[in-house]
């Protein structure tokens, strides 16, 4: 049996059903599909998980624009294996629902367009979905769990203990998310619009490689470059906003691009996107080429002074502020792709590696 349905424009999906295997073309990973989702090879509790869906643990783990009173909620939940050996699990769960409490076709509707999508964009850095469990009352999907939080705890709230992110693991997160991106732009036969990129949507693993999450608004691209069609505007973060899509309601991939330019500056700067003053990506434009001048002095004063030893890295770290700003152009045709950024992420990288041999 096959299912089908449309997302974004005209561009049809279709996956076998029941114990059958999704084609492993283009981006599309093989894995079995049972009944009720896709399943790891966790061995999950469905009850186990159920019972830990409590106000306790409802958690705004990640920026949803669609995360309303009434409708969908996320719960950090830990669970016991069914064949109780080994540690418990730590999860993140889903629940979609509506005001009613009713799982109605607008539900339905949901879930399975964020469920598939993941589907097709299987990369280690996206997050992953691990299990789904049905209801006659409520959805739910179950994600892994990022251990080490948002990108923006760690940039704008560090408390306690905390270390400072160091200027290579800053460099490792943002090839990861740029390369998340990358596999949604070029690496899936039907390209994939994010549209909802900011720090707190970029969760960090054990390892701090990041895992790009919140795809309730993401949509599915008949090509690059190609608008998609806006039924319901969500403007979202504002500082991480598009120009392009914020005032004239146009979407392609390169509102994503934006939204990573400006989590390129806050990597650098340790600014938050949307300041008292000014919105980062305007004050970095504005200021860039006074910044660079004078053998790049004004510049070393903006750099986030949590980074250590940020000297060794001033040459590196100003190539990022660079192509931050060059992300975050107001003319969304002069922003370059996400190859062209990923690779010179990775040029960059080896800026450093060249002086020191």
């Amino acid at each position: 049996m096959l299912f089908s349905f449309t997302l974004g424009t005209a561009v049809p999906i279709q996956f076998h059903m029941f114990h059958s295997t999704v084609p492993a073309a283009g981006c599309w990973s093989s894995f079995t599909w049972l009944k009720n989702g896709w399943i790891s090879p966790i061995d999950f509790s469905d009850e186990g998980i159920l019972n830990n869906l409590t106000q306790a643990n409802l958690r705004n783990v990640w920026a949803s624009r669609r995360m309303v009173d009434g409708e969908d909620h996320l719960y950090l939940v830990h669970f016991q294996r069914t064949a109780a050996v080994g540690p418990p699990i730590t999860v993140i769960v889903k629940k979609f629902g509506n005001v009613d409490g009713m799982v109605d076709s607008h539900v339905k509707s949901r879930w399975k367009v964020e469920r598939i999508m993941l589907a097709l964009l299987q990369h280690e850095n996206i997050i992953k979905i691990l299990h789904v469990i049905e209801r006659e009352e409520a959805v739910m999907l179950v994600y892994e769990y990022a251990v080490n939080g948002s990108l923006h705890y760690w940039l704008h709230r560090r408390e306690g203990n905390h270390r400072a992110l160091s200027w290579p693991e800053r460099m490792g997160i943002a090839i990861g998310v740029a390369q998340g991106l990358c596999h949604m732009h070029h690496g899936c036969s039907t390209p994939v619009v994010h549209h909802n990129i900011t720090c707190n949507n970029i969760l960090l693993d054990q390892d701090l490689n990041p895992k790009i999450c919140s795809f309730g608004v993401g949509q599915l691209n008949a090509g690059l470059n190609q608008p998609l069609p806006i039924v319901d505007l969500h403007v979202g973060d504002f500082g991480y906003t598009a120009p392009d899509y914020a005032l004239l309601g146009t979407l392609t991939e390169k509102v994503d691009t934006y939204s990573f330019g400006v989590v390129l500056l806050e990597l650098v700067t340790g600014r938050v996107a949307n300041g008292d003053d000014c919105m980062l990506a305007i004050w970095a434009r504005n200021n860039c080429n006074q910044l660079m001048a004078s053998k790049q002095e004004l510049f070393k004063e903006v750099v986030d002074m949590a980074i250590p030893h940020q000297a060794w890295y001033m040459k590196e770290i100003s190539t990022v502020f660079k192509l931050g700003v060059a992300c975050t152009v107001v003319e969304p045709e002069q922003r370059p792709s996400m190859l062209t950024v990923l690779k010179k992420l990775r040029r960059a990288r080896g800026l450093l590696s060249g002086i020191l041999t």
